[in-house]
């Protein structure tokens, strides 16, 4: 597949691209990636009991992730954060994959809400 470099104008997009519109744009700032969705907006059917379990997860390891966050992110005790945060930032930082802090926790927390980076928690 070619790789294709975005002029500026299309680069800068984000979001729908106007009200009636049924495209949406969405720019990676970290990597420069430009991608494209279609809006449907046809209704939606109930949801299965396996998609009711991955929300449930989900929202479980979002809440996870902003506790984990909360008690080692920066205080005026800890400037900079707890030892494993700083871990955790300079791993994040290190990576282009994940295009958050918050996903990047998330992706590495587990049930109980340790976090693992490399080989330490």
């Amino acid at each position: 597949m070619a790789k294709i470099t975005p002029i500026s104008l299309v680069a800068g997009m984000s979001g729908k691209i106007g009200q009636k519109s049924d495209t949406y744009f969405v720019t990676n700032r970290q990597t420069g990636q430009v991608h494209t969705a279609k809006i449907s907006s046809a209704p939606l059917p109930d949801p299965t009991p396996a998609q009711i379990e991955a929300r449930n997860k989900f929202t479980q390891r979002t809440q996870n992730t902003s506790q984990w966050l909360s008690s080692n992110g920066p205080t005026s005790d800890h400037p900079k954060g707890t030892e494993i945060y700083q871990k955790a930032l300079a791993a994040y930082k290190a990576q282009h994959k994940i295009g958050s802090f918050f996903g990047y926790i998330a992706s590495r927390i587990a049930e109980d809400g340790t976090v693992t980076i490399g080989g330490s928690h």
